[in-house]
């Protein structure tokens, strides 16, 4: 074999053995980026996986916690302010009051607030009635969150009889999210 041969076959084997490195060491790099990708849709695979199989659970303590929840909010719907409106009146009338007038608004819920009614509604009634009619309106369940209330007295002093009053409140009652009460 001449030296040329040589040489030239030198710097072929030389050429393949350069290039025979270059595809190894791109193999291992790809090789690499793949098996952290894997890695990392394992882990997520393996948190979705969690959590499809505590679904049960996570419904079961979503019920639990809706059934604690619950007795502290109104019902929610399209007649949920005639229907606070109708609870007043039903309570004012059980403690021995007279509605002179009420209104209710629906106030719509914001970001991070549960929608409810705000109603102003004007009673009449002895002192002592109109006493005991507060003290169950704030032991009340779902609650009437009073935001005003003013006590004037009505009518003239009589000596024998109880006086009169008129009490006028403000009051707010939360409602039910709209998904929950379905």
């Amino acid at each position: 074999m001449n030296a040329w041969t040589r040489r030239a076959a030198v710097l072929t084997l030389v050429c393949l053995l350069i290039t025979a490195l270059g595809a190894v060491w791109a193999y291992r790099v790809l090789w690499q980026r793949y098996d952290t990708g894997l890695a990392q849709l394992q882990a997520r695979g393996e948190r979705l996986e969690g959590i499809v199989d505590a679904g049960p659970q996570i419904t079961q303590q979503l019920q639990v916690a809706r059934s604690a929840v619950s007795p502290w909010l109104h019902p929610a719907g399209e007649n949920a302010a005639n229907a606070l409106q109708q609870s007043l009146r039903e309570r004012i009338a059980a403690s021995g009051n007279t509605q002179v007038s009420s209104q209710a608004a629906l106030e719509a819920a914001a970001d991070d607030t549960l929608a409810r009614v705000q109603a102003s509604t004007a009673i009449t009634g002895t002192w002592s009635d109109l006493v005991r009619f507060m003290q169950e309106l704030q032991a009340a369940t779902p609650p009437y969150w009073v935001s005003a209330a003013t006590l004037s007295r009505d009518g003239p002093a009589t000596p024998n009889s109880a006086q009169t009053a008129r009490l006028v409140l403000q009051v707010q009652a939360p409602l039910a999210p709209e998904k929950a009460a379905r």
